[in-house]
């Protein structure tokens, strides 16, 4: 029994092995390709960029790949009827099925902590390598098209040209929000990692807005967001934090919520000291009420990413659960029918209802565990198909 368990884990090794350096590969370029060309990043920063966007594809592709290894192995294994022949010998599947739950088990294990990797070291060193490309990006821009655009189109920078000391000449600003437009003889750009912003350093500076024109000589600085410039690398959410900041998160916000009750409190308690009835909706009042309706949401998110990672990570678990005894029920040595037999049920079970609980216990209709329901539904299936190749 033991040298069977080692063939069939030996086997099922080089074929996840094989799959996932191959998988990985295909997404990290394909997210590479499409970030380069979205933020306009030289290619010196696109090499930086490749330990990072691996974590990130790698917790991508271990599900998938761990379905295609034990779909190929376990066809094959049943098309030659050797599942057949370990039952004429009174090996029952189970007996070499365990075995691979039992490896499914840890690299879901291992993909939650894959998936930590990435939000926590991956994103925050993507962000880094972005944010030292972004002069780069905006000179860049500057040069080609002597303007430049963020993307929520709030602030917009026009350039007669650039110097060969990436020295802006006749820079015009022009700011949205505020209404205004800043024109200067030169500007120089710097970037401040401490604060994550983008500092243009204007000379001999004229803005107007608003009716108001000020004038002043000398040099003044302006201050973009780093967010604004390039966008995907700020990731802002439950989703980018880390299980541990995520408890801390919780904590803070039940505090600000209980801080905006107390100011409701003592607001109304001062107007019924002082028989003023109406001033219980007073727009004080009111904004401390949204606030704790926002709050109350985040709160959710933030109690929902934990139970939702941890589903995400276990799907490898379930995908292997329902992969490996579907393929030996089909009794197909093509494997492909029998992959695509298993991706069927995931495509219409699995995602929907994974969304469906997500949306769910987001919104506070049911609790947060239920993100696992998608699981759930994938482990029935399997189940029903065990116990059809135990029982013939």
């Amino acid at each position: 029994m033991s040298a069977i368990i080692r063939y069939i884990l030996r086997e099922l090794g080089v074929t996840f092995l094989v799959g996932f350096i191959a998988l990985t590969s295909l997404l990290l370029i394909i997210g590479l390709v499409r970030t380069a060309v979205k933020e306009h990043i030289p290619l010196v920063y696109v090499g930086q960029l490749v330990p990072f966007v691996f974590a990130e594809m790698s917790y991508i592709s271990l599900p998938v790949t761990l379905l295609l290894a034990v779909t190929i192995f376990f066809s094959r294994m049943s098309g030659n009827n050797e599942v057949i022949a370990l039952k004429a010998l009174g090996i029952p599947p189970r007996a070499f099925l365990i075995p691979v739950f039992v490896i499914a088990i840890c690299f879901s294990i291992i993909g939650v902590g894959i998936n930590e990797l990435a939000i926590t070291w991956g994103r925050a060193g993507f962000n880094y390598v972005i944010y030292r490309g972004a002069e780069d990006i905006l000179i860049e821009q500057l040069k080609q098209k002597h303007q430049f655009e963020t993307p929520n189109k709030q602030i917009t920078i026009f350039v007669k040209g650039v110097d060969d000391n990436r020295r802006l000449i006749e820079p015009r600003i022009m700011l949205k929000k505020e209404s205004a437009t800043i024109e200067a003889e030169t500007a120089q750009i710097s970037i401040d990692f401490s604060k994550d912003t983008l500092t243009v350093t204007l000379n001999n500076i004229r803005a107007t807005g608003e009716g108001i024109v000020f004038i002043a000589n000398g040099i003044r600085e302006h201050s973009i967001p780093l967010a604004e410039i390039v966008p995907s690398a700020e990731r802002g959410g439950p989703s980018s934090l880390g299980l541990a900041r995520i408890d801390e998160e919780r904590k803070e916000t039940v505090e600000q919520i209980e801080q905006q009750r107390r100011i409701i409190a003592a607001r109304r308690t001062f107007a019924a000291s002082m028989g003023s009835v109406d001033d219980w909706t007073t727009p004080q009042i009111e904004e401390a009420k949204a606030e704790i309706l926002r709050l109350q949401k985040y709160y959710r998110k933030l109690s929902v990413e934990p139970p939702r990672r941890w589903a995400n990570g276990f799907c490898c678990f379930f995908f292997v659960w329902l992969g490996a005894p579907l393929a030996i029920w089909m009794k197909k040595s093509d494997f492909f029918s029998s992959f695509f037999a298993c991706f069927v049920p995931i495509l219409l079970l699995f995602y929907p209802l994974l969304m469906l609980g997500l949306s769910q216990a987001k919104s506070g209709v049911l609790p947060p565990m239920c993100v696992w329901t998608a699981n759930v539904g994938i482990g029935l299936i399997g189940l029903w198909f065990l116990r059809q190749i135990h029982r013939y």
